[in-house]
């Protein structure tokens, strides 16, 4: 792994400050004490260990938020809220590591989904989208019938079931068991998008866009390059027996990915964060964070020349991410993860051994959500993988 001469300082510094024994306090149905890694031999070697000790400690953190019921919550709190979006980039981290423990929560997990996939009538509402979930919120797993996005949560879940049958063949023979449910949450998708077929509130434009939902119809460009990235799970998906539908995905791909591309602002040199709606490189997010997304979701290619500068712009409006400092209330490291895709290996070096040095204490980060975990996991195998 690529390191730097700053980066050997860092962990000689990491080193010695770290004690040889963990003395921690944390609620004992959570996290074991970590065995703490004191890192040896040379930089790229204490970089492997300490990348090996970050992820087994983030892994194991996911792990700990199911509930009983298959439910991944928030975070470690009693009453934290349950947000299936959140939830689907911890199972995409877990599918990184696919042991049998890993994947038996990524099954639960999508056991409970499905079973939460809403119908066209719910005690909250007689026109809901069929297939989409709500938010709940523990220990109860009560509702308010309520969600961020229906296109989002139905595009990464496509994309998580994408990924675990490709690794698992009894995954992926119990998703063709669901191949029903599977396909409710691809109509879920669809629904959102606006094409000829589908008439839209508000936003009825046949611009091959989706929505977030029916009740909030604003296109913004980072659902939409998740969207992008579930509709290329979809063909697979389809391609496999593991779901149906009479759509023409490979066109809608196409026209999504256009579509996409077309909200860049030549006069901005950016890309607006929703349709209609430009970017401001002040406003960390949506403005300046939206830029990354086309690349990390691989609408546009980390090779492009747009790509280089629009990653660079953002590191020079947000210099220190890397080094911890937060520009939001959240941790963000959705960031670390477009730099592992861009092969910035120098900041996910930093920025890991930031999280290292909280880890090895056993702490986390403040505000750090199932979604950060995995997202930060998401960051290291890229960046290994780029490596080999």
């Amino acid at each position: 792994m690529k390191t730097a001469s700053k980066i050997s300082i860092l962990l000689v510094a990491i080193a010695a400050a770290i004690p040889a024994a963990c003395s921690c306090d944390s609620d004992s149905s959570t996290l074991p004490p970590p065995t703490v890694v004191r890192p040896g031999g040379d930089d790229a070697e204490k970089m492997e260990q300490i990348y090996d000790f970050v992820q087994s400690y983030q892994l194991s953190y996911i792990r700990s938020l199911q509930l009983p019921s298959g439910a991944i919550k928030d975070n470690d709190s009693q009453t934290s809220k349950i947000t299936p979006y959140f939830a689907h980039f911890a199972v995409l981290a877990l599918l990184t590591d696919p042991s049998e423990e890993n994947l038996a929560v990524v099954k639960n997990y999508m056991s409970w989904y499905f079973s939460r996939l809403n119908g066209t009538v719910t005690e909250f509402r007689d026109d809901e989208t069929a297939g989409s979930v709500y938010d709940y919120w523990a220990p109860g797993e009560t509702s308010q019938g309520t969600y961020d996005s229906v296109d989002s949560y139905a595009a990464t879940f496509l994309e998580a079931a994408m990924k675990f049958a490709q690794i698992s063949s009894s995954g992926r023979s119990w998703l063709q068991e669901n191949a029903d449910k599977l396909s409710l949450v691809l109509s879920a998708m669809l629904a959102t998008i606006d094409t000829e077929e589908t008439a839209l509130p508000g936003s009825d434009q046949d611009d091959y866009l989706s929505i977030a939902h029916y009740r909030y119809p604003v296109k913004y460009l980072m659902d939409n390059t998740e969207v992008n990235m579930g509709l290329k799970a979809a063909i697979w998906l389809q391609e496999n027996n593991l779901v149906t539908s009479d759509a023409d995905l490979e066109n809608i791909l196409d026209r999504n990915t256009e579509a996409i591309k077309a909200l860049y602002n030549a006069g901005n040199q950016n890309y607006d964060y929703a349709k209609g709606n430009s970017s401001d490189w002040s406003v960390f997010y949506p403005g300046a964070t939206a830029q990354l997304y086309p690349c990390l979701f691989g609408v546009v290619s980390p090779l492009e020349t747009r790509s280089r500068q629009l990653y660079d712009t953002f590191n020079e409006n947000y210099p220190d991410w890397s080094t911890g400092t937060t520009y939001d209330a959240y941790p963000w490291t959705m960031v670390a993860y477009a730099a592992a895709v861009m092969n910035d290996s120098e900041r996910v070096d930093s920025y890991v051994m930031h999280i290292y040095e909280l880890n090895a204490k056993d702490e986390q980060k403040g505000y750090w959500y199932d979604a950060e975990a995995g997202s930060l996991v998401l960051a290291i195998d890229t960046i290994r993988k780029n490596q080999e």
